[in-house]
């Protein structure tokens, strides 16, 4: 089965009103365009398109906890002004897991993105996986300075939230031993063809059915595509982000 082209040129035609929005600057149509043909696409005549569309709502109303504040103005990874990251929001706050697990936090911009939804849902926990201070450091443009890892979350959403600092090879297969299952599995982490295969292929075993696998970066290599056709999962792929369906 192949990855279905959620961002396509397709989307403009099938919202020609919503394409004329985007290019005249205003993207939120077309996101929400997007983002209700992707589930409507993965949950077929299951989709809850009001709860899509309450969740979109708050999106647009910008009713979320706000972030710790960004005093350099640095990029920080996943935005809401995304269909990405939009994306991660709705299925968390409309799915309402009760586990999950992110692998690569840097900065914390998904990590707030997900607590956000639990927050809303009032349910859910998250466990999250990261290298002490290294994405924040090299990739994002701090120079010498090291910030905490997650510092974009909030101490008021961090009762939903576990981090875990080292190494995913041997933190991922006991905290999965721990937990038993997981409903989302969220990776940006190492976005090597390897790593990404061994996180997918770690993970597989242990993500209740129907539960999503979310990729980062999958336009990098064709770890998500092999896997997911692999496993004859259903899946798209927005710009550069993947979601796939057990």
């Amino acid at each position: 089965m192949s990855v279905h082209e959620s961002s396509s040129k397709l989307s403009a035609l099938r919202h020609p009103l919503a394409a004329f929005h985007f290019y005249m600057g205003n993207k939120t149509p077309m996101h929400e365009a997007i983002i209700l043909d992707s589930a409507t696409y993965l949950w077929e005549d299951k989709v809850q398109q009001d709860l899509w569309k309450q969740a979109l709502k708050e999106l647009a109303t910008n009713d979320l906890v706000p972030p710790t504040e960004n005093p350099q103005n640095i990029p920080v990874g996943n935005s809401l002004n995304t269909t990405f990251g939009k994306w991660i929001y709705c299925t968390v706050r409309v799915l309402q897991p009760e586990v999950m697990i992110e692998t690569g936090v840097a900065h914390g911009s998904s990590t707030w993105i997900i607590l956000n939804a639990m927050h809303k849902n009032k349910k859910g926990q998250l466990y999250s996986i990261d290298l002490p201070n290294n994405d924040t450091n090299a990739a994002y443009n701090f120079g010498t300075k090291q910030p905490e890892t997650g510092w974009r979350v909030p101490s008021s959403l961090r009762g939903r939230w576990e981090l875990h600092l080292g190494f995913a090879q041997e933190i991922l297969p006991a905290l999965l031993d721990k937990l038993k299952s997981t409903d989302f599995f969220f990776h940006d982490s190492d976005h090597s063809y390897g790593h990404m295969m061994y996180e997918f292929n770690t993970i597989y075993p242990y993500l209740k059915n129907g539960g999503l696998i979310l990729s980062d970066d999958v336009h990098k290599n064709e770890a998500f595509n092999q896997f997911t056709a692999g496993h004859k999962l259903k899946a798209l792929q927005f710009n550069k982000g993947g979601c796939a369906v057990k």
